[in-house]
């Protein structure tokens, strides 16, 4: 993972891992209806400590069994409007731009690579303040397992 501070409290992070998708809004146990998000792993300390220096929500939970490094993590949240968020496919030979329902595929896509660009949302509620992340543009590159899929992608076009 690399993560750039970019102009206007932007993070751009290459090379990440996502888990905890929803893109398509479903309603889960730990999910509303509607409310499409997911979640950066930061597999390092000094990463989740500039992070949480910037004011951003970084979570860690504790390891699991002794000896472990604890999970930690960016949620970022996703809204759609007019102005965005700009998702992309990868997928063998074709970039695709995803757009409506399309960005639901991402749920169950077998990811090799992920680039985004997370922009800042700061907060304040009852005199508590807090930096939310919001995805603003995302590249998902497919894992291929078929043999035919790059072949032939150039139909699909």
């Amino acid at each position: 993972m690399h993560l750039t501070f970019a102009p206007n409290g932007i993070i751009q992070i290459d090379d990440a891992r996502i888990t905890h998708r929803n893109f398509s809004g479903a309603a889960t146990q730990f999910n509303r209806e509607g409310d499409r998000n997911f979640s950066v792993i930061i597999d390092d300390e000094e990463i989740a400590n500039a992070l949480s220096e910037a004011g951003w929500n970084v979570r860690i939970k504790p390891p699991r069994e002794e000896g472990d490094a604890p999970f930690m993590y960016l949620p970022v949240k996703i809204k759609i409007n007019e102005r965005g968020p700009n998702f992309y496919l990868n997928s063998g030979r074709a970039m695709v731009k995803l757009e409506g329902a399309g960005i639901n595929c991402l749920d169950n896509v077998d990811i090799a690579s992920v680039s985004l660009d997370v922009r800042p949302y700061d907060w304040e509620v009852s005199g508590k303040t807090g930096r939310s992340a919001y995805l603003q543009s995302i590249r998902v590159t497919q894992r291929i397992h078929d043999r035919f899929a790059d072949e032939y992608a150039q139909y699909n076009d």
